[in-house]
């Protein structure tokens, strides 16, 4: 593990001796996480529905979070692989950056921000690109701003005040930054996923190849993380936004065995 503490500029995780401080671990309820030689594991098994099951590492629960360490440009690299295919695997995973907006009930705190690999499973069923699918394993982005103004106002119509969805989903397409784009890549096998984010594009490669390319990124401080949970998130008929927690009656692991992040570029 290698760190620039002084000034959070660069990470580098091989997890030749286990999980380094500078990550904070948290699982609750059936969430696991384990280590084994390089490399460290993400588990769910026997999850019960309803509720929170949750393994995950990040680097920014113990910041404010106008102190989250990581803002464009930088480069980040990770080298992962999962133990189901999409479908199969259940809930929502994924690693990259956000700013952790939401509260344990699924309440928006602050507008939503990520850059980052995410993963859900049916019956979740949310698309940032109009014509993408609800859910799958995605490259996506969402720049909802910083503030709590207008903007904020815009998302929280659209994720959870019960009107005519096809209005305010139309809305949201035009006016907030935003989109995904499903990953035609076996989840099972090892892949080196990495994301270039500047202030004017984000990039998403897998194994060294370009898959996604969208503008207008958040350009303000997020947080790394890599989990695993069994979070479903559909929007309802209505355009709200509805969670709930599934059940994983089998264990299902996300390993990962390399984090680089480096401030303007690997």
């Amino acid at each position: 593990m290698g760190v620039d503490a002084s000034t959070q500029r660069m990470v580098i995780d091989r997890f030749e001796g286990g999980i380094s401080p500078y990550w904070v671990r948290f699982a609750v309820g059936y969430g696991g996480i384990e280590c084994a030689p390089e490399t460290v594991f993400f588990s769910l098994k026997g999850a019960r529905a309803g509720e929170l099951s949750d393994a995950e590492i990040n680097d920014h629960r113990h910041h404010r979070r106008e102190d989250f360490p990581w803002t464009p440009p930088l480069g980040m690299e990770v080298r992962a692989r999962f133990s189901h295919p999409a479908g199969k695997l259940l809930g929502t995973a994924g690693f990259g950056f956000w700013n952790a907006p939401y509260d344990w009930e699924g309440g928006i705190r602050v507008p939503p921000n990520w850059v980052w690999f995410f993963y859900a499973s049916p019956p979740s069923d949310l698309s940032l690109t109009p014509g993408e699918p609800g859910n799958g394993w995605k490259a996506a982005m969402l720049n909802g701003g910083k503030g709590m103004g207008p903007l904020m106002g815009l998302v929280d119509l659209v994720t959870r005040m019960p009107l005519t969805s096809k209005i305010f989903l139309g809305l949201a397409y035009r006016t907030l930054s935003m989109g995904d784009r499903l990953l035609d890549i076996d989840m099972t096998g090892w892949h080196t996923y990495s994301i270039h984010w500047r202030e004017e594009v984000a990039l998403f490669q897998v194994d060294g190849k370009e898959v996604y390319r969208v503008a207008n990124p958040p350009r303000f401080p997020l947080g790394f993380v890599a989990w695993m949970d069994n979070n479903c998130a559909s929007l309802t008929p209505k355009g709200g936004l509805e969670f709930s927690r599934l059940a994983v009656p089998y264990c299902q692991w996300l390993e990962i065995d390399c984090i680089i992040i480096a401030s303007g570029g690997k």
